[in-house]
């Protein structure tokens, strides 16, 4: 009875322990220097490699708007910490249209908006 026990507890903190461990960010040297406006989603994959998450897709009037998240371990010099920080990359029906910093979600959508109406006005001219 006591093997069994220790068998099944043995099971139990093994599954934990591997399901922590799989819930933590893989980080990726997001290296924004090898990519270029314009490319598709599988030419940024094949540069810096696949996103963390996805951070929202939306279907919008003007296209599919993807924003997908890269976790990028960053070391400070002056206080000789390292941090994590997130890059966003934002994909008009498949296509890079700009990257940055990870910003608040609550104001994402204006951020969205701001990047739409770019893309409308570049596709005016």
């Amino acid at each position: 009875m006591r093997k069994t026990y220790y068998t099944l507890l043995a099971l139990a903190l093994l599954s934990f322990y591997s399901c922590g461990s799989s819930m933590k960010y893989h980080l990726i040297n997001a290296d924004m220097s090898r990519v270029s406006l314009g490319m598709t989603k599988d030419q940024v994959y094949e540069k810096i490699g696949k996103p963390n998450t996805i951070i929202s897709a939306q279907r919008l009037p003007e296209g599919d708007l993807e924003v997908l998240e890269y976790m990028r371990l960053e070391h400070n010099s002056y206080t000789e910490k390292s941090a994590q920080r997130p890059i966003w990359a934002y994909f008009l029906n498949n296509e890079l249209i700009e990257w940055g910093p990870g910003e608040d979600w609550q104001i994402d959508h204006a951020i969205n908006n701001r990047i739409l109406e770019k893309q409308k006005n570049r596709n005016r001219e």
